[in-house]
């Protein structure tokens, strides 16, 4: 029985202890770097520099293609280029030629790679991309992405300013609040942007590049770098890891906005999430010499490894709660002092951390406004645990990932076969763990298998195609 006591123990340290070093973290952060600006000093003019912009895309909805195409002409940039690489199939191809040769009749300077064989998906269709590019400077535009003009005016020219500046990354902004899980969404992103952007711009620690949201030097890339890792499906923390022992920088500029498209529906957060998931861990396993060999100093380093990390927290939270609802079913102990305390110090930190976040979402009109994003917000991510676990613990264990696009569009609407509904599996397993934790005298495991149980069975209520179909 005392086994089974210090599992129910580790159990709890697992629910606990990993949420309240995130929320401390954070606020230490958000705290030391408020009333405090990030400023670049760099060469007065505006003129605009050679930009390449690399497009790749697979199964993206067309009209999202001739959008952003569009979109980057109408930035008035003096020289610039569009280079799509696609991975598509050859009836697409043929569209997507059509396209590009209606496209630059309009005078939209694109121009169309289409693979045959995608060799390392995204990062070799970026690849590709670059070194078929002709540009002083390289952005990586996905389709939903909309970059200000502001950033093309001042990233070329905090670039120019220091040659020890390798890339240059924008504020990311949500682009659409359509529908109720985007509005949420676009909460979480602006909070976390302040947070690991410009919280840990101020505090002197290292910024990670952006999948799209960043302008690098080409050549630099190109030569130095050799482009992405095709063997990393997450390119830009990867590539952050290469920079940061190399000695070249990347710089932040809060005060360019890049507009990108949050998921509109939970199947697609799912997806992502799932992908970003394994995509950190991957890279925290393959870069962590790449980081302790540079020359930034031991809290710079172990920061860029958490960052890295960020994952790992939800996933020891969900294998804790797991954990707990299947002791419940076999042996009933709690140490009852031990769990409050750790409640009381969650809930502080909760309420410290509720009250940043609503200081920096001034965009939120009402207090009931801000009560209900925050709690879909939670729902949603709860639900998407077990898909970050299952990713962060592949990546752990070396089990290869294939890459995963964020549907978008129509695609993201798109349902097809059945598929297991573990949202509600869970769920029900949780509301089980925490009945049974109840008839034998347990007062808040129970609480806590409740509460988060209440996650798994709003999406499966909201979202009920998303959970029971592919």
């Amino acid at each position: 029985m005392v086994v089974i006591e210090y599992i129910v123990l580790v159990a709890i340290a697992l629910v606990f202890l990993p949420q309240i070093l995130l929320y401390i973290t954070h606020t230490i952060l958000l705290l030391n770097s408020r009333n405090k600006t990030i400023t670049h000093v760099f060469p007065a003019s505006e003129e605009y520099s050679d930009i390449s912009f690399i497009m790749p895309i697979r199964k993206e909805p067309i009209d999202y293609v001739v959008e952003a195409a569009r979109y980057v002409h109408s930035l008035g940039l003096s020289s610039y280029e569009l280079i799509i690489v696609s991975d598509d199939d050859e009836e697409y191809k043929k569209e997507l030629f059509n396209l590009v040769h209606k496209l630059r009749e309009e005078g939209v300077n694109v121009w169309l790679m289409w693979r045959r064989y995608p060799r390392g998906y995204r990062t070799g269709a970026l690849n590709d991309g670059l070194y078929a590019s002709k540009g002083e400077y390289v952005y990586v535009l996905d389709v939903d992405t909309r970059p200000s003009k502001c950033f093309f005016e001042r990233a070329p020219r905090v670039l120019r300013s220091d040659p020890s500046v390798v890339a240059v990354v924008g504020r990311w902004e949500p682009l659409n609040m359509n529908t109720r899980l985007s509005q949420a969404l676009a909460l979480g992103l602006r909070f976390l942007t302040r947070i690991l952007y410009r919280a840990r711009s101020i505090n002197g620690l290292f910024t990670y590049p952006l999948g799209t949201g960043t302008l690098y030097r080409s050549k630099i890339l190109k030569e130095y770098f050799n482009g992405w890792d095709e063997n990393r499906i997450q390119d830009d923390m990867e590539l952050g890891a290469r920079i940061m022992r190399s000695g070249y920088r990347v710089l932040y500029l809060d005060e360019c906005p890049v507009y990108v498209e949050n998921p509109g529906t939970y199947k697609s957060f799912r997806i992502q999430q799932a992908r970003w998931a394994y995509g950190a861990m991957d890279a925290a396993i393959t870069r962590f010499k790449h980081i302790f060999s540079s020359n930034y100093s031991l809290i710079v380093k172990i920061d860029a490894l958490m960052y890295l990390l960020q994952y790992v927290s939800q996933t020891l939270v969900f294998i804790g709660t797991i954990a707990l609802a299947t002791l419940s079913f076999l042996y009933w102990f709690e140490p009852l002092t031990l769990i409050l305390s750790l409640t009381l110090i969650l809930l502080m930190m909760l309420v410290i951390y509720a009250f940043l976040m609503r200081a920096e979402s001034d965009w939120v009109k009402t207090r009931w406004e801000f009560m209900v994003l925050t709690g879909r917000l939670s729902a949603v991510s709860v639900a998407a645990s077990p898909y970050v676990a299952f990713s962060t613990l592949k990546a752990l264990f070396r089990i290869r990932e294939a890459y995963k696009r964020t549907p978008k569009g129509t695609y993201q609407k798109l349902h097809t076969n059945l598929r297991i509904p573990w949202e509600l599996l869970i769920g029900i397993y949780l509301v089980s763990g925490g009945v049974c934790a109840s008839i034998h005298g347990l007062k808040l495991i129970p609480l806590w298998l409740f509460t988060t149980s209440m996650g798994y069975l709003y999406v499966v209520i909201r979202f009920p195609y998303d959970v029971f179909y592919k």
